[in-house]
């Protein structure tokens, strides 16, 4: 690329040095704006959740010492309760952690969870013996799992089923699935709990209807990510590499589900906001106008954009050799033409990133354009299908038949990327 020499005042035993940086072209100048506003649109993506209470049951009995304070014992005691009470103040409870506030955050941080367990799984084949009934033959009953629906005979199993039902079984020994926001792909296969583990106290963010609580869209994604996601992803052919693949596969299942299935979070707060115009929608049967309703436009794109530029950035090896080397020693120009170069090619990173790919030549990374084709296509219309069904159900009726739980409102059978221009 055409370059432009920044001279660079070094310290006063280095002399001047000279640092190459691309020429700020208009194409340039809007992957920069881009970038930009990604971070500004996510600013608050990354803040830490919020504190936790602080309990005040400790601060009452500090309090409670009376004026006699001067003696060791008294001095010794509020020493000890504050002591307590800084210890009290570390720790978090489960209530805390999915409060609504934690809902919104958590929601960014699983984009982190997702794209770098989809790149995890594109450096396989699709090795699609993985997924056929037995495709790898003799592999019997997974191990802790329950026969399907308490049947005596085990029935064939694919490589990634057998896999995920023994994960699945041993999860649920740890309390996974009595959480409100996991959701098992094989739940009639689970195990009854019998250890000691108490069980947690999940606040009551949602409702109680058992229906609501038996909302469960993992077969359609199952079918989804196998059919769409896979072929999307991974490069045709075998590997050999089967036991890696399904681990990679159970990793990106589970980070999915999840974040399909907090679209019930979203709905039960959505719903809170305004729950009359919910109501009255859903009692005229008017699927389109609900979802219309909890629909936000804006966010969703800031989502794609998110997608993509974090896509960009995880799914590339950083340009090493265009570094300045680093002589040691506290050189604070140094420092600065290292910054510098840096970002400069991160910049040229998201230019070559954005611009239009012949997706058959990527290999072992994922298009950031692939990764912002399943958001758009499979994650958030999933979210949203939750959404609906979840509202209605909460408004007391059946959701329609294109809400249904083996089914997505809109079907896809493949992927369609568009580019930045």
């Amino acid at each position: 690329p055409h370059c432009s020499h920044i001279s660079h005042h070094a310290s006063k035993d280095a002399g001047r040095r000279k640092l190459c940086v691309p020429t700020m072209t208009p194409l340039l100048r809007t992957t920069l704006g881009l970038v930009l506003a990604a971070l500004i649109m996510s600013g608050d993506a990354y803040a830490p959740p919020p504190a936790s209470p602080r309990w005040s049951s400790l601060r009452a009995s500090t309090a409670s010492v009376d004026g006699a304070s001067s003696s060791p014992t008294a001095v010794e005691s509020r020493r000890s309760a504050s002591h307590a009470e800084e210890a009290e103040e570390d720790n978090i409870t489960t209530r805390d952690l999915l409060s609504l506030d934690y809902i919104r955050s958590t929601l960014i941080r699983q984009e982190e969870t997702i794209i770098f367990a989809l790149i995890e799984r594109a450096q396989f084949r699709q090795n699609d013996v993985c997924y056929e009934l037995g495709g790898v033959p003799g592999l019997g009953t997974p191990p802790g799992s329950v026969a399907a629906n308490g049947g005596e005979e085990e029935e064939e199993l694919s490589f990634l089923d057998f896999m995920l039902t023994g994960t699945e079984a041993l999860h649920s020994i740890v309390r996974r699935y009595e959480s409100p926001e996991e959701h098992a792909f094989f739940p009639s296969r689970l195990p009854k709990r019998s250890n000691s583990l108490s069980e947690l106290d999940y606040p009551s963010l949602l409702s109680n209807d058992p229906a609501i609580s038996g909302l469960n869209w993992n077969k359609i994604l199952y079918d989804k990510y196998l059919s769409v996601v896979v072929p999307s992803i991974a490069a045709k052919g075998d590997d050999e590499q089967y036991g890696s693949t399904v681990i990679a596969d159970i990793a990106a299942l589970q980070a999915l589900s999840k974040r399909v299935h907090f679209g019930k979070f979203v709905a039960e707060s959505k719903y809170r906001s305004n729950p009359s115009g919910f109501q009255k929608l859903v009692d005229a049967g008017d699927a389109e106008g609900v979802m219309a309703l909890l629909t936000n436009a804006k966010v969703e794109e800031q989502v794609l954009t998110r997608a993509r530029l974090k896509a960009t950035t995880y799914g590339r090896e950083p340009l090493m050799s265009s570094l300045p080397s680093v002589r040691g020693g506290d050189d604070d120009d140094n420092t600065t033409s290292i910054i510098a170069a840096a970002a400069a090619m991160a910049v040229v990173a998201a230019v070559e990133a954005v611009k239009k790919s012949d997706h058959s030549t990527i290999k072992g990374k994922v298009d950031p354009a692939i990764i912002e084709s399943i958001y758009r296509q499979l994650i958030i219309p999933m979210t949203k299908d939750i959404e609906v069904a979840y509202l209605f159900l909460r408004c007391g009726r059946e959701p329609p038949v294109e809400y249904q739980s083996d089914r997505m409102s809109v079907d896809i059978t493949e992927l369609e990327t568009r580019d930045i221009v």
